[in-house]
């Protein structure tokens, strides 16, 4: 994917245009979205969507290179900070509460990117190579490396059963979309405890199966 990194960020047309295209790739998808939808949503002529963006295209991987450097890079930097078991277990807790405010947090922005991802595993666009690479995979790969610095001498086999248990707890609140909310979300606390709760037992199934006695982070 390439950047879009200008100092045309900067002016409001630009994020006008960034904001409305989330909203609508996330409600009609990406081939649904027509240029003319998105000028008509930010108020603006088509001129300054090719001005801006170039294409429909250049736009949409725009939206997931934004939604990366916001909400997925600071998850890319948690395997520096870990010194030993306890700053370990800070960084498995924080990329943990990251995946479920990102799926579970009903912040605009959130909810938006949210739906993008789900659309893009449902519904993959010629794009999803890219945004794999780009977007998905250096916060996957983040987990990868955690998991394996607790597990230096499991088999391939135990790292992926750790790493796909781990994930799938987390990404099973992706399609959360009424009715199916009633299924994955608790009612009777407040979102946020909602998220700690959940947090705590995602962790707990991970590190009630590991053993840091001979792990590199020792």
């Amino acid at each position: 994917m390439k950047d879009q990194t200008s100092n045309d960020k900067i002016l409001p047309t630009y994020w006008q245009i960034l904001e409305a295209a989330r909203e609508l790739f996330a409600i009609h998808g990406f081939r649904g979205t027509t240029i003319r939808m998105i000028a008509q949503k930010a108020k603006v002529n088509g001129a300054s969507i090719n001005y801006y963006f170039r294409s429909k295209d250049a736009l949409y991987e725009a939206i997931f290179n934004e939604a990366f450097e916001k909400l997925g890079k600071p998850v890319t930097w948690l395997v520096a900070s870990v010194k030993d078991q306890e700053t370990w277990e800070a960084a498995i807790q924080a990329w943990v509460a990251f995946m479920l405010r990102l799926f579970l947090n009903d912040d605009e922005e959130f909810s938006l990117v949210r739906r993008l991802v789900a659309r893009e595993r449902s519904m993959p666009t010629q794009f999803c190579s890219d945004l794999f690479e780009s977007f998905f995979n250096p916060t996957i790969d983040t987990l990868r490396k955690l998991i394996k610095m607790a597990m230096p001498d499991a088999t391939p086999e135990e790292l992926q059963s750790t790493f796909v248990s781990c994930l799938g707890q987390c990404t099973c609140f992706m399609n959360r979309e009424p009715p199916w909310d009633r299924i994955v979300i608790c009612s009777s606390v407040s979102r946020e405890e909602w998220i700690e709760i959940m947090k705590k037992q995602i962790v707990g199934n991970i590190t009630g199966r590991l053993s840091f006695k001979t792990a590199n982070i020792l």
